[in-house]
C-alpha cells in the first residue's frame, strides 16, 4: 500500500506543481524570449518531490562536462522516475518525447518551448522527421537526452542499442556522453506507479567525440558507448544484461 501511495503522491506533486507555475513561466518566457527561465523552478520541484518520497540521487562525473558545449546524452532507461533527473542534473536539456505527452495543453506547450520534440513511434517516416528537427536544434546549441534502447528495461539489464541517437550526434557533429543509471528499476518498476525508497546512481562518463564516425562505422561508436554504460551497472544489473544477451544469442542460433 505504501509504495503505491508514494508513487501516486510523487506524480501528483510533480504534475500539480508544474500546472500551478507553468502559465506564469510560459508568459515570462514569451516576453523575455529566454526559454532557460523555465528550468530552475522545475528543478526545485523535481528534487523536492524525490526527497519527500525518500529517493536519494548520487551523481558522479559532472565535472567531465563543459557547460559551453553541446552534447547528446545516451543513458540506459530503467524507470519513469529517472526521466526528470536529467532536467535536475544535466542542465538545460531537451528530449525526444512520445507524442502523447503533448496532448496536455499547458504542459505540452511548455515542453515545446524548451525544444522537446514529439515522436510518433508507430510512424517511421514521422519519427525520422522528428529526429531531423532535433538534430537542427542540436546544431543551434541545444543538448538532448536520447535513450538508445528506445524503451525501458523491465529488469534493469541493458537492452540492444539502436543507432538513431548516434546518427543524430554524427550529423550534428557533437559528442556522445554515455550515462549509466543504476538502481532506478528497484525504486519504480516498469509498468507500476509505486515508489520504493532507495538510491539511484547516475554515472556520467567521458564524452566520446563523433569526429571520424559515419554510417559505415557507427557500430563502433555504439559498441563503445554501450560498454561505458555497462561498466557502471551494479552487479545484478550486469548479470541480467549478460543473461538477456545470451538468450538472444540462443534464439538467433535456433533460427
Amino acid at each position: 500500500m505504501m509504495p503505491r501511495l508514494r508513487g501516486v503522491f510523487l506524480l501528483a506533486f510533480w504534475f500539480a506543481s508544474i500546472a500551478l507555475i507553468a502559465p506564469f513561466l510560459i508568459a515570462i518566457v514569451l516576453i523575455t524570449k529566454n526559454e532557460n527561465l523555465l528550468y530552475s523552478p522545475v528543478r526545485l520541484f523535481i528534487k523536492a518531490g524525490l526527497a519527500m518520497v525518500r529517493v536519494r540521487v548520487e551523481v558522479t562525473g559532472l565535472e567531465k562536462l563543459d557547460p559551453k558545449k553541446t552534447y547528446i546524452f545516451t543513458p540506459n532507461h530503467q524507470s519513469l522516475i529517472e526521466v526528470p533527473l536529467w532536467v535536475a542534473y544535466l542542465g538545460n536539456i531537451a528530449y525526444l518525447g512520445k507524442k502523447e505527452v503533448f496532448k496536455y495543453p499547458i504542459f505540452g506547450y511548455g515542453i515545446r518551448l524548451v525544444g522537446v520534440v514529439p515522436v510518433d513511434r508507430s510512424n517511421s517516416p514521422a519519427a525520422v522527421e522528428s529526429a531531423k528537427l532535433a538534430t537542427e536544434n542540436i546544431r543551434r546549441g541545444k543538448s538532448y537526452v536520447v535513450y538508445p534502447e528506445g524503451t525501458r528495461s523491465s529488469d534493469g539489464g541493458l537492452l540492444p542499442f539502436k543507432k538513431g541517437a548516434f546518427m543524430m550526434a554524427i550529423d550534428a557533429g557533437v559528442p556522445v556522453v554515455p550515462i549509466t543509471i543504476s538502481g532506478a528499476t528497484r525504486i519504480m518498476p516498469k509498468g507500476q506507479i509505486k515508489v520504493f525508497p532507495s538510491t539511484v546512481r547516475v554515472t556520467i562518463h567521458e564524452p566520446i567525440s563523433t569526429a571520424g564516425y559515419s554510417k559505415a562505422n557507427i557500430a563502433e561508436l555504439i559498441d563503445q558507448t554501450k560498454q561505458k554504460v555497462f561498466s557502471a551497472l551494479d552487479e545484478g544489473e550486469a548479470e541480467l544484461t549478460g543473461a538477456t544477451a545470451s538468450t538472444r544469442s540462443k534464439v538467433v542460433r535456433r533460427k
